[in-house]
């Protein structure tokens, strides 16, 4: 079901999922305005990749509503999520994703081919300058640092001139001034495309440079402890 009217990127609202009996996000309501950069962060097992992972429509099952611009991931089967993520979703995974057996190039340029956009060669090219990754053009995936394939993953989101950016921990390979790198070219795609970025980390070096962070801990009520009944009270 689409709502293009919405102003909102992504909308969340009684949403709750788990693993078998174990219940790992218990949100209300979550908000992300289009156009806007949020951060959201958290300890270690608080739900940050599995939140992603539903809001890029990797995971399903769940209970409540996810809409991302304007469109409820529910009612998408697996082929329409993976059109729908492939058209308007840049996704820089933990793992990265790329295709050893391809080239730096060929990884970036498939983002665009994926989302049956045209490959806008010249913008993938300053973007591999920008993120000194140019000279590794030619090179198979399989043959790069950690560092540098996450600058790869980065380019590859970007390419196909998505309307949100998803990214699950974008700076943790990278020192100071690769990450400073990588927020720039981040935010500076983001404005010359409206594109919405949200990133999620536990890094918060560069907290300020976002107009909203969120703390998952403080509103997801599955990590909340159940009050337990106390008997004979009053007794």
């Amino acid at each position: 079901m689409k709502s293009s009217a919405s102003p909102s990127a992504i909308s969340i609202d009684a949403l709750r999922f788990g693993y078998g009996a174990k219940p790992v996000l218990d949100i209300s309501k979550l908000t992300i305005a289009r156009g806007s950069h949020t951060l959201i962060s958290g300890d270690s097992g608080c739900g940050k990749s599995t939140l992603m992972n539903l809001i890029g429509g990797v995971l399903t099952g769940f209970d409540g509503k996810i809409e991302v611009v304007g469109t409820s991931l529910a009612g998408l089967r697996a082929s329409a999520r993976d059109r729908f993520r492939a058209a308007h979703l840049g996704v820089i995974f933990q793992q990265f994703n790329l295709i050893p057996y391809l080239n730096v190039t060929e990884n970036i340029e498939l983002a665009p081919r994926l989302a049956r956009k045209v490959v806008d060669r010249a913008r993938i090219a300053a973007m591999m300058q920008h993120l000194q990754i140019a000279e590794l053009a030619s090179a198979p995936a399989a043959n790069l640092s950690h560092g540098q394939q996450q600058r790869v993953a980065a380019a590859r989101a970007l390419a196909a001139g998505a309307d949100i950016v998803l990214a699950d921990e974008p700076t943790s390979a990278l020192d100071d001034r690769n990450a400073r790198l990588f927020l720039d070219l981040l935010f500076k795609e983001a404005e010359l495309n409206r594109t919405t970025i949200v990133v999620v980390s536990h890094d918060l070096r560069y907290k300020k440079r976002f107009d909203q962070f969120i703390d998952l801990a403080q509103i997801n009520r599955a990590l909340k402890p159940v009050a337990k009944n106390k008997k004979g009270r009053g007794q």
